[in-house]
């Protein structure tokens, strides 16, 4: 995560998210970190006042704006994300379906940014890229 304090993120629950334009997107309700590093990757971010729908949203390039956290994404690519539940831990092919989604590089150990022009990878890429268990959970805070 470039400049950002990761000893501060497990304090961004509650954060409103705005997209590369500032638009606002919604509040962190969640993070979830890497289960090898414990650095967080993901946040899930609740949009809309009276709407249930929570979308993952990557953190690798998230950049703090006061106490609001700006993702390089335009809202439209965050609102259509792959719905995936909350529900404590990813499974590979969530992970897959959600880095895919992104335009981010997925491997076992490392997420990095892509160009904003997402190139689907051949199907045997990517199921030689997942790993076989899940590597990202929820991050619950000690409060």
């Amino acid at each position: 995560m470039s400049g950002i304090d990761l000893d501060d993120v497990s304090n961004w629950r509650g954060r409103d998210v705005v997209d590369e334009n500032g638009h606002p997107v919604g509040v962190i309700t969640g993070l979830y970190v890497d289960d090898a590093t414990g650095r967080p990757e993901w946040a899930t971010v609740k949009s809309g006042l009276f709407s249930h729908r929570v979308t993952f949203v990557p953190l690798s390039q998230a950049t703090l704006h006061g106490m609001r956290v700006q993702v390089p994404y335009a809202h439209d690519r965050i609102h259509d994300a792959p719905n995936i539940d909350p529900d404590g831990q990813l499974s590979a092919d969530e992970e897959v379906r959600l880095y895919q989604h992104y335009g981010l590089d997925y491997n076992a150990g490392s997420v990095s940014g892509a160009d904003s022009e997402f190139v689907a990878p051949a199907t045997d890429k990517v199921e030689e890229a997942a790993p076989s268990g899940t590597r990202l959970r929820r991050h619950e805070s000690a409060e």
